[in-house]
């Protein structure tokens, strides 16, 4: 298989504000990119495009190998997106949620002992027939994780994913992303979060002004910083944003 994910030359500016700048990505099988940059640099605008949530004005978006706009039914079947901000269908409770991802994704047979594991391994158990509106925001999040995990996605796109999430979710998310990968899958994961890309990433991009102003592997983004290899990765990150910083648009 080619490419998991492939984004050249999108484009989209919302009036005279440009958000995003001839933002090109790719993500091979097996593989997991980080997206990091500061706040409102145009992480989540890139994802939204890409995921097909917001139209870009211009550029192409493959996953798996289909075209989001030409091809965007098996495009999305191929896709996993998990939000930033939580926002779980109001009317559903935490139970129906994976009922509408097994009829909407035509699970097979026994997804039903899935959902409940996950909903074990994700402490909503108790919570099964309540409504979104009574849950906490790391609980509206979990939905979004378990509706994910029911499936076997080979594109995952996770915009902050570990917010409001505790500990036992963390690790839940971090295994599941290691065994899509393991099954030749692979995504993009956003986040402020440096540790997370570091441990899960092979390699990083990062974002500044609607531009993707760096990217490569984890060992050669930090040999950018002062200090070189032996850098951490806070360090050599905002090296890039210094050196980005002071560079004329």
């Amino acid at each position: 298989m080619g490419e998991v994910i492939t984004a050249l030359g999108l484009r989209k500016s919302f009036g005279k504000v440009a958000a995003v700048k001839e933002v090109s990505l790719a993500v091979n099988p097996g593989e997991v990119l980080g997206l990091v940059g500061p706040n409102g640099c145009g992480k989540t605008t890139a994802l939204r495009c890409i995921t097909g949530i917001i139209k870009m004005d211009s550029g192409n978006v493959l996953l798996a190998g289909h075209d989001i706009i030409e091809d965007p039914i098996p495009a999305r079947q191929a896709l996993a997106f998990i939000p930033e901000i939580p926002n779980p269908f109001i009317y559903l409770t935490v139970w129906e949620h994976l009922l509408f991802t097994a009829r909407a994704y035509s699970l097979p047979g026994g997804w039903e002992a899935k959902a409940k594991a996950l909903l074990r391994a994700l402490d909503l158990t108790d919570k099964r027939d309540v409504m979104p509106l009574e849950l906490s925001k790391g609980q509206k999040q979990k939905i979004h994780l378990a509706m994910a995990m029911l499936r076997e996605p080979i594109a995952l796109v996770l915009d902050e994913p570990l917010i409001g999430i505790d500990p036992k979710g963390v690790h839940l998310l971090k295994e599941w992303i290691r065994d899509r990968k393991r099954a030749g899958g692979g995504g993009i994961v956003s986040s402020h979060s440096l540790p997370l890309v570091e441990e899960v990433c092979e390699r990083m991009a990062v974002m500044s002004k609607g531009r993707v102003v760096a990217i490569g592997t984890i060992e050669e983004l930090k040999a950018r910083a002062i200090g070189g290899k032996d850098a951490t990765l806070e360090e050599a990150f905002l090296r890039i944003m210094e050196v980005t910083e002071n560079r004329p648009e």
